[in-house]
């Protein structure tokens, strides 16, 4: 009657084999995002460009990817998900190949912007995707693959770029990330499962009323302003940094700016002990650690000396996915019944938050440099946490008393 060790062990080789493929696929889809980051004043200087006109090519990608998220909502809900994600993971791979054969910066931020429209088709399908391919006693392990992923991937991407920058060129930099893709899209078509397609086109419907209904809630609304803010400021402290450890005194080449974001592997820890300890000592108090934390790494970038810069920007890495870790199931807790739909509106405040931590940090750079940027994103963080900090400690006790 029960289970022999024979189908126990073909079930866990089954999942190590589902989540070695989806590790492989995530990194590769999420390293596409970051790719610019590690050599953005090596383009700034092909170019001939300013700083702020650089960083449009992480501003365009992340602004068009905020908008373009909640429209694939209705494709979800009528089409089988694994089609989707290859449908736009062979979009996105197109698009990529467009920043290798770019012949100017216009067309390099063309691309850019194409791959911010496709990359929501694979982000949004996946975070349901996961969780119908692992069966429900291995769901927590799909999704601490899935948030590990996304971790790798951004170190990857600068990596990657910035060794393969430093030993060929920029653009063989984005070709490479062309291959891999093409590789991922081969993975995901014959080694993960397909899924039971719905159609549910009145709840569609019922769900766009229900965003707007959720940014209604008080409570709902200042709980998404902290991922977001933390990742405005993850995304302009580690973009900045760049520009400053390219200058004198440091005047680090490609490869060098690649290889600190290594830095950024404490992520992929990170991830998974921050929503394991967030059961235990609460989600509300492992997210104001991730502040404290970031806010810290913040202020330690702002240092003279390389290794404080890069305890700095480890430490707003391990503040930043600690967020991103908990915030996603906080909001689940708030609304159980309804947990897609806040992902929706998660990943929108989250991308929005990236976007503009690549816009206005330029705007201060220009003005008073990486002392700049830095109060920007302290001062930022304590105006949008407060709210969130007024609700959950005092609102709150008020409606207890």
């Amino acid at each position: 009657m029960g289970l022999s060790l024979d189908s126990i062990i073909d079930g866990d080789t089954a999942m190590l084999k589902t989540s070695i493929t989806l590790f492989f696929i995530v990194s590769i889809i999420f390293s596409t995002i970051y790719t610019p980051q590690a050599i953005l004043p090596e383009l700034q200087g092909y170019f001939h460009i300013t700083v702020a006109q650089t960083n449009l090519l992480l501003f365009g990608m992340l602004f068009v990817l905020m908008f373009a998220t909640p429209l694939y909502t209705p494709l979800l809900q009528r089409f089988e998900k694994k089609k989707i994600i290859l449908f736009s993971m062979a979009l996105l791979t197109f698009s990529v190949l467009i920043s290798a054969l770019s012949s100017n910066f216009y067309w390099l931020l063309f691309s850019r912007v194409l791959q911010g429209l496709f990359i929501p088709g694979i982000t949004v399908t996946m975070l349901s995707y996961v969780q119908e391919i692992y069966p429900e006693h291995h769901r927590g392990l799909g999704m601490g693959v899935y948030m590990s992923a996304t971790g790798f991937g951004a170190v990857l991407g600068r990596l990657l770029a910035g060794w393969m920058t430093q030993w060929y060129g920029w653009r063989e930099a984005f070709g490479i990330f062309v291959v891999l893709l093409l590789m991922a899209w081969v993975m995901m078509y014959l080694g993960l499962p397909s899924t039971k397609s719905t159609s549910q086109g009145a709840k569609t419907k019922a769900n766009k009323k229900m965003l707007l209904g959720y940014l209604k809630n008080s409570k709902i609304r200042s709980v998404l302003f902290v991922p977001m803010v933390v990742f405005f400021s993850f995304m302009a402290v580690s973009s900045f940094v760049t520009y400053r450890l390219a200058a004198a005194p440091f005047s680090l080449d490609a490869s060098a700016l690649g290889n600190t974001f290594l830095v950024l592997l404490v992520a992929v820890i990170v991830s998974p002990l921050a929503g394991k300890y967030s059961d235990t000592l609460g989600r509300v108090t492992v997210l104001f650690l991730g502040i404290v934390i970031l806010l810290v790494g913040i202020m330690l970038s702002t240092l003279g000396g390389y290794t404080w810069i890069l305890m700095g920007l480890g430490l707003v890495t391990v503040g930043m996915f600690s967020v991103q870790a908990v915030a996603p199931a906080y909001l689940g807790d708030l609304v159980p019944d309804d947990k897609a739909t806040v992902a929706v509106l998660y990943q929108t405040f989250f991308y929005f938050g990236g976007a503009m931590g690549t816009l206005l940090p330029a705007v201060a750079w220009n003005y008073g440099g990486y002392d700049a940027v830095v109060l920007l994103c302290f001062g930022l963080v304590l105006v949008c946490v407060m709210p969130f900090g007024y609700i959950i400690f005092l609102k709150d006790n008020k409606n207890d008393g």
